[in-house]
């Protein structure tokens, strides 16, 4: 059976980011098992890529205008089209309301999908830089020698994203949309989260049985780091999977709102078009 044992995760149960005193003891716990320092991949060049990657926080602006503006044209459209008083009254009032309502839920379901796409990107940043570590590990397999026993895959997967991915991004959403950073912060916290933990599943499965001993010959270690960068790269092609399925949860609510509150309108409209 795999090994299951796991760090904490990079985000809390309800989506709060970890604080810097447990990244900085999950970073130090690290360092000291493996004799690699994980804080050093936070650099200028790991900014970039993920700054490259992250390009939704353009959209959330357009996400949330853009329907709302097309609700209120079909809106006005129907107004000046109908000849009913009673309708022209709905129209304007609630009818406005519930437009506005439409228009940025079903913009908060079109964001949390972009949050996905580029989510996608940065788990494949955050496994290739996994991958990366495990050499950076193997080349220090002296030190660890003398630290104790080897974290499993998934400690050193998680405590990446915990101590690296998740501060560089979130970085980037507050540079990116300072106004705005909070909302696009929490929906990023909650994908990334979840999806960090479908994808650790994955590769707690796919990861050797144990890791080496303090005392491991230098051969049995060589060969658990090629076997573990194995199953790093063979999570790499669950990474869109897991990202798509926690959208459509992380999207649910506001999918189901949607759909009810675009249904009482319709059936307000609809009264309202009988009684005229």
């Amino acid at each position: 059976m795999a090994n299951t044992s796991r760090a904490p995760a990079p985000t809390g149960d309800g989506g709060q980011a970890m604080n810097e005193s447990s990244v900085e003891s999950i970073r130090a716990d690290l360092q000291r098992r493996t004799g690699v320092d994980f804080g050093r991949y936070n650099d200028p060049e790991l900014a970039e890529a993920i700054g490259n990657a992250v390009t939704f926080p353009l959209y959330l602006g357009r996400s949330l205008v853009r329907p709302v503006a097309a609700l209120l044209l079909l809106g006005l459209l129907a107004f000046i089209i109908t000849d009913s008083a009673i309708l022209k009254t709905f129209l304007v009032f609630p009818g406005i309301l519930l437009v506005v309502v439409n228009g940025v839920l079903l913009g908060l379901v079109i964001f949390v999908r972009r949050i996905g796409t580029d989510m996608k990107k940065i788990f494949t940043i955050s496994t290739n830089l996994c991958v990366q570590a495990l050499g950076d590990v193997g080349t220090a397999r002296t030190q660890l020698q003398a630290e104790g026993n080897f974290p499993s895959l998934l400690e050193i997967f998680q405590g990446l994203n915990a101590v690296v991915i998740l501060p560089v991004v979130i970085r980037t959403l507050e540079n990116k949309i300072p106004f705005l950073g909070g909302l696009a912060g929490k929906l990023t916290r909650k994908v990334f989260s979840m999806a960090d933990a479908r994808i650790a599943k994955k590769m707690s499965k796919a990861a050797p049985d144990t890791p080496p001993a303090a005392n491991a010959e230098p051969a049995q270690v060589a060969a658990w780091l090629d076997a573990t960068e194995g199953a790093v790269k063979s999570v790499q092609g669950f990474i869109a999977k897991a990202v798509d399925a926690v959208t459509r949860v992380v999207a649910f609510p506001f999918t189901t709102i949607f759909v009810i509150v675009a249904f009482i309108s319709g059936a307000l409209v609809y009264g309202a078009w009988l009684v005229s």
